[in-house]
């Protein structure tokens, strides 16, 4: 198990007492943050495919992401998040107009649906599922993986937060 496990969020509820409300207008201000990330990820931007060396999180989860990368780049997996789809962004879970996307909380990443390895490797609703050792490692620190999702299955997607 890792070294910055937190207790993970239940429901919709604990999301918003653990990590803040979205309505609040200084949210982002206040609770999101840069970081670094551990090794240089690809991102899909506007322009094209670009390397980036830093992201955007919830400043409480800026441990666990660094650690939980550390972790997959020390097992070899790296290419699970490279290109990778993002962490912070604020919008409605895919499909939803009422429900916020996890990533509005910066407590959730995507690896890419277009890896170098496969490009059709992890799309929403697929049941291809990321590689054993790199859902225990995002899973040992807390994290729910999108590929357990009973309803519309997102084997790209970690979450801190269940039930939601």
């Amino acid at each position: 198990v890792g070294d910055n496990v937190m207790e993970t969020p239940i429901g919709l509820e604990e999301i918003i007492l653990t990590f803040g409300s979205l309505d609040d207008p200084n949210f982002e201000r206040d609770k999101i943050t840069s970081f670094d990330f551990p090794y240089p990820l690809s991102f899909h931007s506007p322009v094209g495919l670009m390397q980036v060396h830093r992201g955007r999180c919830h400043r409480l989860m800026v441990p666990i992401f660094q650690e939980a990368l550390a972790k997959v780049g020390e097992a070899g997996f790296e290419t699970c998040f490279r290109p990778y789809g993002g962490i912070y962004a604020r919008r409605p879970q895919r499909g939803s107009k009422s429900f916020p996307s996890t990533h509005s909380w910066g407590i959730a990443i995507d690896g890419d649906s277009e890896t170098e390895i496969d490009p059709d490797a992890y799309k929403l609703g697929s049941s291809v599922r990321m590689p054993d050792e790199v859902v225990r490692i995002f899973t040992d620190l807390g994290f729910f993986y999108g590929g357990d999702f009973k309803h519309r299955r997102d084997p790209m997607h970690f979450q801190m937060a269940k039930n939601y």
